[in-house]
C-alpha cells in the first residue's frame, strides 16, 4: 500500500506541474488551479469543454482540482476496497481533465505543448492505475 500512496502523491504533483501556454509564456497547471478561481469570479475566465485552448484551460484546471482532491481522499483511505474505488474515480477525472486540455492535440501547438508537458503525469498515473489494478485483483483472490 505504501507504493500506491507514493504513486498517488506523485500523480497529484505531476498533474499540477503539467506545462501550459499562458499569455506570452509558459506556466504550470497548478498555477491556474490556485489563481483561477479568483479570476473566474472577476469574470476573466469561463468554462468550456470544446472552445479554444484558453477557454478550456480553466475548465481543465478546475476538473483536475476535483480529481486531485479525490486522490487525496484515497490516500487516507484505510479499507483497501474503498481505496481502489476512490483511486479509479480520481484517475478517471484527472484523465478527463488532461483530455480536455489536449483535445486539439494534432491541430494546435499549445495543445501539443501541454500534451508533452504532461507526459510525466501520464506515465506516473498509468503506473498508479496498473499498480492499483494489480493490488485490487490480488485482494479479490
Amino acid at each position: 500500500m505504501k507504493s500506491i500512496n507514493r504513486l498517488i502523491v506523485l500523480t497529484i504533483v505531476f498533474n499540477s506541474l503539467i506545462l501550459i501556454g499562458a499569455g506570452h509564456g509558459i506556466g504550470f497547471l497548478g498555477l491556474i488551479q490556485i489563481l483561477g478561481p479568483g479570476e473566474f469570479f472577476k469574470g476573466d475566465y469561463k468554462f468550456s469543454l470544446t472552445g479554444n485552448y484558453d477557454d478550456r484551460l480553466f475548465t481543465a484546471a478546475t476538473i483536475a482540482t476535483v480529481g486531485q482532491i479525490i486522490l487525496l481522499i484515497a490516500y487516507f483511505q484505510k479499507l483497501q476496497v474503498n481505496k481502489f474505488k476512490v483511486v479509479y474515480l480520481g484517475l478517471l477525472i484527472l484523465f478527463f481533465s488532461y483530455f480536455i486540455l489536449t483535445i486539439d492535440l494534432f491541430n494546435a501547438t499549445l495543445d501539443t505543448f501541454s500534451f508533452w508537458g504532461g507526459a510525466p503525469f501520464l506515465v506516473v498515473s498509468i503506473f498508479l492505475l496498473v499498480r492499483t489494478i494489480k493490488n485490487h485483483t490480488l485482494t479479490l483472490n
